[in-house]
């Protein structure tokens, strides 16, 4: 028979056997949840918008912003090194449907690595540089995608993203960071056709930021169905030419940019320049298989802060076209202005207002988004009040 102490003891030896097993998966599972996170985030965009002239005749209707919701995570693998994800979908708050053509994921969609000294490289659906390091410069980048540039010929209102692409980012040297971004075409035979390439740098020190970047697109129409490339190219058949809206097919598209911003405590200021070029647009029956159109975009903006949750904006574009080779060259005005009122951090009051004059041999305003059509006039208006939320 077992003595008393021995009884004791054992049931102590058993306490604190239970308790070691307890603390050890305490510590793994506080170990895991300190390596690695997965975060669902969002951001609700609605309001009510007015435009003036749409084909001759007012429209008052909802206004549909970027909204989208999306899961995005790392590991930490040991030693610097850890594996990370994001995927984003984009829907319409007026109707409750997809949008980037109802694709599930259409906004981002990639895996990768990242390394403290070595860089990152992720794989998937992804933006390209132009997109990731300029747009934050613009007024569709701060402010509203309804304030794009006309047509967002240069994709600074992020109208489509780069698919089956592979893109590496440097790691932060002084405040410098250099990028790259290969997209494979997929095209059986031909390995350029459907193809994209972007590059860029991009610096940040103090109160000044500053980006160039590049992208390259062969046969973008079909590279990147989603972009409704009859309104990017809008100025270049409204600019009196003999191009057709339904027969616009460029052989490629590329864009170079420049911009930069500097911070003065309340007041921000920021410039930026981007050139877009199609080439070797129509086909026989305009009796133009390689017509080539040019814009240029330059963009002046600044934001001031008039309270802690009161902040202003004010921007003007002018953009220049060029449509070879007849000549013509469209030309477009356009000033945009804003207020954010947060209500906290989580959830801001907007009005803004957008304004597109067409000059030159344009013919016809058409604010991006902003409205169901072109302006039958040479002019555009839109009023807009709406309501972001971010969770």
């Amino acid at each position: 028979m077992q003595s008393k102490r021995g009884k004791s003891t054992s049931k102590v030896r058993k306490v604190w056997q239970v308790t070691l097993a307890a603390t050890i998966l305490s510590g793994c599972a506080e170990s895991a949840l300190a390596q690695s996170s997965v975060t669902l985030y969002g951001f609700l965009y609605s309001g009510v918008r007015y435009v003036n002239n749409s084909g001759g005749h007012h429209v008052t209707g909802l206004a549909t912003g970027p909204s989208r919701w999306g899961l995005k995570g790392h590991e930490d693998l040991g030693s610097g090194l850890r594996g990370l994800f994001t995927l984003e979908s984009g829907f319409d708050m007026s109707t409750g449907n997809s949008r980037q053509g109802g694709r599930l994921f259409g906004r981002q969609a990639y895996v990768g690595l990242s390394d403290r000294s070595a860089g990152t490289v992720t794989l998937g659906r992804q933006y390209d540089l132009v997109a990731e390091w300029i747009a934050p410069f613009t007024p569709p980048g701060k402010w509203n995608g309804y304030m794009a540039h006309v047509g967002d010929n240069d994709n600074t209102n992020w109208q489509f993203r780069i698919n089956n692409a592979v893109k590496y980012v440097t790691p932060n040297f002084g405040g410098f960071q250099a990028g790259a971004m290969y997209g494979f075409g997929e095209v059986a035979g031909d390995s350029h056709r459907n193809s994209t390439m972007s590059f860029g740098v991009t610096y940040a020190g103090g109160r000044f930021r500053a980006a160039a970047a590049y992208l390259h697109i062969d046969n973008p129409a079909s590279a990147v169905p989603e972009g409704n490339w009859n309104t990017i190219l809008f100025p270049a058949v409204s600019a009196t030419s003999p191009l057709q809206p339904n027969r616009i097919a460029p052989s490629s598209m590329s864009v170079a940019a420049l911009a930069g911003q500097y911070d003065l405590d309340k007041l921000k200021l920021a410039v930026s320049f981007t050139q877009s070029r199609y080439k070797d647009l129509g086909d026989a029956a305009d009796g133009l298989t390689n017509g080539d159109v040019r814009f240029n975009n330059i963009d002046v903006n600044g934001s001031y802060s008039v309270a802690p949750a009161w902040q202003l904006g004010l921007g003007y574009t002018y953009t220049a076209g060029k449509v070879q080779p007849t000549g013509f060259t469209p030309k477009y005005h356009q000033v945009n202005a804003v207020s954010n009122y947060f209500l906290s951090k989580r959830t801001i009051l907007q009005a803004a207002v957008a304004y597109q004059r067409a000059a030159g041999d344009a013919q016809n305003a058409y604010l991006l988004f902003g409205s169901s059509g072109a302006s039958s006039t040479s002019g555009q208006l839109m009023l807009l009040a709406g309501i972001f939320h971010v969770f």
